[in-house]
């Protein structure tokens, strides 16, 4: 059964209507209506009743539908009117009014609090659809109770990447490892979601973590760590030699060979490389992504007719 008061099922409400009309027969001095008013309920109720059967287990028509609705409409009007009339009477208690399945409303409703709880985050899939199309990640977020998109009191998902050296452990949290340096990328409300994740100018596995906001700003734990796939190097050239950075007609460059980031072994050197390539990112996360546009499809050709001297 609904839990609203007048549910919009016709089965539903049927069910209500009867019970709300039996219990104020039963007792209408217990609940401040009159007599009147209790054979009114009982009468047009007993009709909606009537006029459902007709429709369910009889001859469909619209004469027949109308009938059903305008027998619904009379006996939605004396219940509202009546169930107005016992919430505001104090004098009624309110075990009385929980029996006729009207909900006490809170004197003082509480503020919903941000979740402490850790959302699920998933890496779907990986959308690339040809050699030289822009990457796309799919994740979706749900919260921990089964079956809830976000839970009581979360208006918002704050996703936040990192980019991670193939050789490197995955990190458990942000920040777990030693050149982790996450950063905030936007906010959704609804899942799955569909983003073109940064890149750079070497191979670099992304991991995304997401963690419940509310409309005040305070926010809850991070997720577990969602591993996506390896992206950059060769894919990503393409798109360093166009130039994609604003201001700049090519990105500058790093080293003279941008790949000794995986051939050295000083500390210190691999953690300056680490660097610029994770601002070399994160610059252009900040920018609006271009997205190519589809291929437009040609007109279709209308086949001509032969001429007469060609049939003879």
């Amino acid at each position: 059964m609904s839990r609203k008061f007048i549910p919009n099922g016709d089965l539903d409400f049927v069910t209500m209507a009867e019970s709300f009309a039996r219990v104020i027969a039963r007792e209408p001095v217990r609940f401040a209506i009159s007599q009147e008013d209790s054979d009114e309920l009982t009468a047009l109720v007993k009709c909606f009743r009537e006029a459902l059967q007709a429709c369910l287990h009889g001859e469909r028509t619209k004469s027949n539908t109308r009938a059903k609705e305008d027998a619904r409409d009379a006996a939605t009007d004396i219940i509202r009117r009546l169930a107005n009339q016992v919430r505001a009477n104090r004098r009624i208690d309110s075990a009385s009014k929980v029996l006729l399945g009207i909900w006490l409303r809170d004197k003082t409703p509480r503020a919903l609090v941000c979740p402490q709880e850790q959302p699920r985050l998933k890496f779907l899939r990986a959308l690339h659809e040809g050699a030289s199309a822009v990457p796309r990640h799919e994740l979706k977020f749900y919260a921990a109770q089964f079956g809830k998109a976000k839970p009581a009191g979360a208006v918002r998902l704050e996703l936040f990447v990192d980019l991670v050296p193939p050789e490197e452990p995955i990190p458990e949290h942000p920040g777990a490892n030693l050149h982790s340096r996450p950063w905030y990328l936007r906010s959704y409300t609804r899942s799955p979601i569909v983003i073109t994740p940064p890149m750079t100018r070497v191979p670099m596995r992304v991991v995304y973590w997401g963690r419940w906001a509310d409309s005040t700003g305070n926010v809850g734990p991070f997720s577990a760590t969602a591993e996506a796939w390896i992206e950059g190097g060769a894919m990503y050239r393409p798109q360093i030699e166009q130039g994609s950075f604003a201001g700049c007609p090519k990105p500058p460059r790093l080293l003279e060979d941008v790949n000794a980031a995986e051939t050295t072994s000083a500390p210190g050197q691999r953690d300056a490389i680490y660097r610029v390539l994770m601002l070399e990112a994160q610059v252009q996360s900040f920018q609006p992504q271009q997205v190519p546009a589809l291929p437009e499809r040609a007109e279709p050709k209308q086949l001509e007719a032969p001429r007469e001297s060609e049939a003879a």
